[in-house]
C-alpha cells in the first residue's frame, strides 16, 4: 500500500475490515496527513511513544465538537464534569456488580446448551454489556432494541449525524420521563450536559465491551493452545483480557485531536488548527514496544487501549470485568469451543464483528 509523509487515502471497508497493513505503514513513516474513512484529512499519530504524548500534549485539544460531551473537553471544564461521572463508576462500585454479571453471563450461555452452532455477537457479547449498561444507569428493558440500532447507526460515517440527533432526543425523552430509582441518570441527573454525556455513557458502555469479546475470543479461538491453557488456568484470564485489548482493542482508529498551537510529534511539525487523529490500535502494535506484536502473548506491557492521560477510559474498570466474566464464564462452560465459519468485520469506527458463529461443543 503506498503511503507519501503528506497525504495518504484510506480505502473505505479494507481499514475496517483489516486495518494492520495501514497500522505498519503509519509507524514506518511517523506523523503524516491521511485521508480518513469519513474524508476528513488528519495527521495520523501511530507509534507508541509519539501516541503517549500525543495524548497528554496540552497543545492537542478535545474540544472538536461543541456540546459538552465528556470526551471532547478540556481542562478545566473537563475535571469538573469528569468528577461526579468518575464517582458514578468507581472501582467499589463496578466490583459490586460482579456477582450480577457472573448472573447474566450464565443465563446468556443456558440458550447454548444442546445447540449445534451460534452467534457470539447476537447471542453473548451484546446482550451481556447491554444488559450490565442498561442496568447500571436506569434504562428500560424494553428500549434496548432502540439503543442498539442508535448506537450502530451513531459508529458509522454515513448515518453518524442523524442517528446522534436521534439518540440525543431518546435520551432527553428518558430523563424527562423516568423515575427517580438506584441507578446512574438519577444520580447524575442535575449534572450539566446530562443528554450529550448520556449518550456516550450508553453507546461506550456497551458498544466496546461487545467488541472486546468478539475480537477477543476469536483471537483465542485461532490459538487453541492459548484457548486450552486458559480453559485449565483460568486465574490467567484477566492478563488474557489486557492482551485481547492490546492485540485487537475495538478502538483501532482511536481519538480525535486538534492543534491549538504548532506541535512537534515524533520530529514532525503538526501546523496549528490542524485535525490529528490519534491511533491507539498502532500504538499498540508498535514492534518498538512489544516483541512479535501480530502474536497472541500474555504478559505484555501496558498498552493504550483505554487511552492515557486526563482522559483515560472512565469505564475501564467494568469493561475488564466484563472481559473477565465473559471469557471465564465461556471457557468453563465450552472449553472445546470452535470457529464454525469465518466471521464478518462490519463497518464502524468501533472495530469488531457483524457476524461471528461458533461451535459451543465440537
Amino acid at each position: 500500500m503506498p503511503l507519501s509523509r503528506t497525504n495518504t487515502t484510506m480505502n473505505g471497508m479494507s481499514f475496517f475490515t483489516d486495518p494492520f497493513p495501514y497500522f505498519d505503514e503509519w509507524r514506518e513513516r511517523g506523523p503524516a496527513l491521511i485521508e480518513t474513512p469519513d474524508g476528513q484529512k488528519s495527521w495520523m499519530i501511530s507509534r507508541y511513544d509519539d501516541v503517549v504524548q500525543a495524548l497528554s500534549h496540552p497543545d492537542l485539544s478535545s474540544a472538536i465538537i461543541p456540546g459538552g460531551m465528556l470526551n471532547h473537553m478540556d481542562p478545566p471544564e473537563h475535571a469538573q464534569l469528569r468528577k461526579p461521572i468518575a464517582r458514578a463508576f468507581s472501582t467499589r462500585r463496578m466490583e459490586a456488580l460482579r456477582p450480577r454479571i457472573e448472573e447474566i453471563a450464565d443465563e446468556l450461555l443456558d440458550a447454548w446448551e444442546g445447540a449445534e452452532e451460534v452467534d457470539v455477537i447476537e447471542t453473548f457479547a451484546y446482550p451481556l454489556p447491554i444488559t450490565v449498561i442498561c442496568e447500571l444507569l436506569g434504562v428500560p428493558e424494553e428500549d434496548r432494541d432502540e439503543i442498539r440500532n442508535l448506537s450502530a447507526e451513531l459508529l458509522v460515517p454515513a448515518t453518524m449525524a442523524e442517528a446522534f440527533g436521534r439518540f440525543a432526543a431518546y435520551v432527553e425523552r428518558l430523563v424527562a420521563t423516568k423515575e427517580p430509582g438506584d441507578d446512574v441518570i438519577t444520580e447524575l441527573r442535575d449534572e450539566p450536559n446530562l443528554v450529550m454525556n448520556l449518550v456516550l455513557l450508553i453507546t461506550a458502555g456497551h458498544e466496546t465491551t461487545v467488541q472486546l469479546i468478539g475480537n477477543g475470543l476469536l483471537a483465542l479461538l485461532r490459538d487453541p493452545a492459548a484457548r486450552r491453557s486458559l480453559a485449565d488456568d483460568p486465574i490467567m484470564i484477566p492478563e488474557a483480557v489486557e492482551e485481547f485489548l492490546r492485540l485487537d482493542g475495538p478502538l483501532a482508529m482511536g481519538v480525535s485531536r486538534v492543534a491549538t498551537s504548532d506541535v512537534v510529534i515524533g520530529g514532525v511539525t503538526i501546523p496549528k488548527s490542524s485535525q490529528v487523529a490519534v491511533s491507539l490500535g498502532a500504538a499498540n502494535r508498535d514492534p518498538s514496544r512489544y516483541s512479535e506484536p501480530d502474536v497472541l502473548q500474555l504478559g505484555r506491557d501496558p498498552h493504550v487501549a483505554f487511552g492515557h492521560g486526563i482522559h483515560y477510559c472512565v469505564g475501564a474498570r467494568l469493561a475488564r470485568i466484563e472481559g473477565e466474566i465473559a471469557f471465564g464464564t465461556l471457557l468453563r462452560r465450552f472449553p472445546e469451543l470452535v470457529l464454525a465459519a469465518e466471521p464478518e468485520w462490519r463497518e464502524s469506527f468501533i472495530r469488531g464483528l457483524g457476524s461471528f458463529r461458533v461451535r459451543p461443543k465440537p
